[in-house]
């Protein structure tokens, strides 16, 4: 029984795990749905690093909705240009 509670718990937060740290930029098209979003935030940086300093310096809320850049570039070391990131006020 305590087998099937862990592995119940475990299961459980696997899922939250993935969504509270985007490791990848999402469609244009979900991007910009998010970016209208009510309540919802834009913020404009050299990379997802500078993104998320500038969100956290404005008290948004994390984990970001998600990022995306022309460029594809939001998660290059070193940032070679900006990313956008949408974050809950």
């Amino acid at each position: 029984m305590l087998r099937f509670v862990l592995i119940a718990c475990v299961m459980a937060l696997v899922p939250v795990q993935g969504q509270a740290m985007p490791t990848a930029e999402i469609e244009e098209n979900d991007f910009l749905d998010l970016v209208d979003g009510e309540g919802n935030v834009l913020i404009q940086a050299q990379g997802v690093d500078a993104v998320n300093a500038e969100a956290r310096a404005q008290g948004l809320a994390f984990p970001a909705l998600g990022y995306w850049s022309p460029e594809g570039h939001c998660f290059v070391t070193p940032a070679p240009g900006d990313c956008n990131g949408v974050f809950k006020r």
